[in-house]
């Protein structure tokens, strides 16, 4: 199989990590048992699923888990950790491996320390954010200062699903991967659109997990936050002139439609043509939820088919417009 694609959502689990957490008592991700990884499993996954380069992530939970206070400093050099093995990975492998930054989110000072660090020394190529650090949602205001950052370096912002907030029922008795992800990252962008984050920071430019999670079904609906946000006056000219004139909620649509969408586990062609129709060809990027995705060579062999691609529109869904993404992986295609 030719290996061209970038994968966006590239899991590791390296085995500091896992025992780390496992001695604070965390003893899954999403209510999934943690998989065995080295550097030697993405790279053989890669190989069988056409894969050139793969942006490695911590997946959830993390380096914050709802019902556990880790002791001082524990997420903060847990942060720190992951990032030098990612960078590691990427070093050993440049032509292989990308890499996006976990951050200490809910330690304000020390997550620009480590946003700093991991972009300016060990040369990562963005950040990974989760949609809530204990429920605390992306939109929120303690967070303002690291998106101001992220807004002034222009940095690639790859968000992914974690548990729900206190709010939702943690009692369905199946594991949150099955649901609660795409309702989460539904429920993150409704959240910055709601606190006006979108409109002030037009310069991060947003991967979203899972195809959007449920947002390219309901993106009309979604969109009318724009026009009622948090705090503010509604903008009645603009809504009766997108509304009446456009027919739609265009403002709120654009910034919904500015942002990426990554392709892991949207299969079957009604949940990929949704995707394609809303997101088009510019704004899709492949993903697969590799290395703990059984469903990934499943899923990713089923693009194809399940989609009304063109040969360039695939191109683009499978690297093209990563290279638009990361620059400097453009070396990697000459």
């Amino acid at each position: 199989m030719q290996q061209t694609k970038i994968d966006v959502h590239h899991h590791i689990f390296p085995a500091q990590y896992v025992n780390a957490l496992e001695e604070a008592g965390v003893e899954d991700a999403y209510g999934v048992a943690w998989p065995k990884w080295t550097v030697e499993t993405s790279l053989k996954k890669m190989k069988e699923n056409g894969i050139k380069i793969a942006m490695l992530s911590i997946s959830t939970p993390g380096i914050y888990f709802h019902k556990f206070d880790f002791p001082t400093g524990f997420s903060e050099n847990l942060a720190r950790l992951t990032n030098e093995i990612i960078a590691e990975a990427k070093e050993q492998y440049p032509d292989r491996f990308g890499g996006f930054a976990t951050i200490p989110l809910l330690n304000p000072i020390a997550a620009l320390d480590e946003l700093s660090y991991a972009l300016d020394t060990l040369k990562l190529d963005g950040v990974c954010l989760l949609t809530n650090y204990k429920g605390k949602y992306l939109g929120d205001i303690f967070f303002e200062p690291f998106f101001e950052a992220l807004n002034r370096r222009k940095v690639v912002v790859f968000i992914h699903p974690t548990d729900p907030g206190f709010d939702f029922d943690f009692e369905l008795g199946l594991p949150n991967a099955l649901v609660e992800a795409p309702f989460d990252t539904t429920r993150a962008v409704a959240n910055m659109m709601f606190n006006g984050v979108l409109d002030r920071y037009t310069d991060i430019k947003f991967i979203l997990s899972h195809g959007g999670g449920t947002i390219p079904y309901i993106a009309w609906r979604l969109a009318g936050i724009e026009y009622g946000q948090n705090g503010k006056r509604t903008p009645v000219f603009r809504a009766l002139y997108d509304y009446l004139i456009n027919r739609e909620p265009t403002k709120g649509l654009n910034h919904l439609r500015k942002m990426y969408y990554d392709t892991t586990h949207v299969s079957g062609s009604h949940a990929v043509k949704t995707l394609q129709s809303f997101a088009g060809p510019d704004h899709l990027v492949f993903g697969t939820d590799l290395c703990i995705s059984k469903l990934a060579p499943i899923t990713t062999k089923n693009l194809e088919s399940d989609g009304d691609f063109t040969e360039e529109e695939f191109r683009k869904m499978s690297y093209a417009n990563c290279l638009e993404l990361f620059p400097a992986m453009q070396k990697h295609y000459a």
